[in-house]
C-alpha cells in the first residue's frame, strides 16, 4: 500500500475517541486492510472525499484556533455548517467542541478563580479544544517539570498547581470531567516536585550553614 492511504488511515483513526467510538475505529481498521477493488469512478469518489474531509478537518482546526474569542451561538451556528456526514471519525471533535461551547460559563466563573494563574487556565483552556493528536503532546509538556539545582530555589510552586487542579475537581466537576486525567496526574507530579524543591532548598540552607561555619572557624583560628 502506498503511504498516502496509510496516512490517511492513521489521521482519520487519531482523531476518533477508543471510549466513545470503538465500532468506527474497527469499521475504519478494516476497510484499511480489506480494501475493495478500485474502479476508476470510485478514484474520482475517493478524491472527491478526501477534499471534503480535509475541509471539514481545516474548518475544526479553524475554529479551535479562535474559539475562545467567539460568541457561543456563533460557535454552535458554525458547528451546524461543517459537514461531517460521510466522516464519523470527525464526530467526537465536533461533539466535544459544542460541549465545551455549552460550558462558557464555567470557565468564565473559573478565570475568576484562577486570578493570578492565568498560565494554568490558559493551558487548561487550550487543551480541552484541542485535537487528540496536540492535547497529548500538550500533556506531556505539562508533566515534565524543570530538573532543581542548588542555586534554583524559587521553582515555580508545585503547590499552586496541585491547589488548582483541586479547585477544578471540586467546584468544577463538569469542567473536570473533561480532562480529569491530566489533573489527577498533574496533581500527583506536583507533589512529588514539590517535595523535590524543599529538599532542594534544604540542602541550600544547609551548604549555607556549613559554608559560614567554615568562615568563622578561619577567622576565629586566625587570630
Amino acid at each position: 500500500m502506498s503511504d498516502s492511504p496509510k496516512q490517511e488511515y492513521l489521521s482519520q483513526v487519531l482523531q476518533m475517541n477508543p471510549l466513545e467510538q470503538p465500532a468506527e475505529i474497527l469499521n475504519r481498521r478494516k476497510q484499511f486492510l480489506q480494501p475493495q477493488t478500485v474502479s476508476r469512478p470510485s478514484l474520482s469518489s475517493n478524491a472527491s472525499d478526501r477534499h471534503n474531509r480535509a475541509d471539514a478537518v481545516g474548518q475544526i482546526n479553524s475554529l479551535r484556533k479562535h474559539f475562545w474569542s467567539i460568541k457561543t451561538d456563533m460557535i454552535e451556528q458554525q458547528l451546524n455548517d461543517i459537514d461531517i456526514s460521510d466522516f464519523p471519525e470527525l464526530t467526537f471533535a465536533i461533539g466535544r467542541l459544542r460541549k465545551i461551547a455549552t460550558l462558557r460559563e464555567s470557565f468564565t466563573r473559573l478565570q475568576h478563580r484562577c486570578e493570578g494563574h492565568e498560565t494554568f487556565y490558559e493551558q487548561f483552556c487550550k487543551l480541552v479544544i484541542s485535537s487528540p493528536a496536540e492535547a497529548e503532546r500538550l500533556r506531556s509538556t505539562s508533566y515534565a517539570q524543570p530538573e532543581a539545582t542548588m542555586f534554583d530555589v524559587e521553582l515555580v510552586s508545585p503547590e499552586e498547581e496541585r491547589k488548582l487542579a483541586r479547585i477544578v475537581q471540586q467546584e468544577f466537576p463538569e469542567l473536570y470531567a473533561l480532562e480529569k486525567d491530566w489533573l489527577n496526574q498533574l496533581a500527583a507530579t506536583s507533589k512529588k516536585s514539590n517535595t523535590i524543591a524543599l529538599m532542594v532548598k534544604t540542602l541550600y540552607i544547609l551548604i549555607a550553614i556549613a559554608a559560614g561555619i567554615s568562615v568563622l572557624l578561619i577567622l576565629y583560628l586566625c587570630l
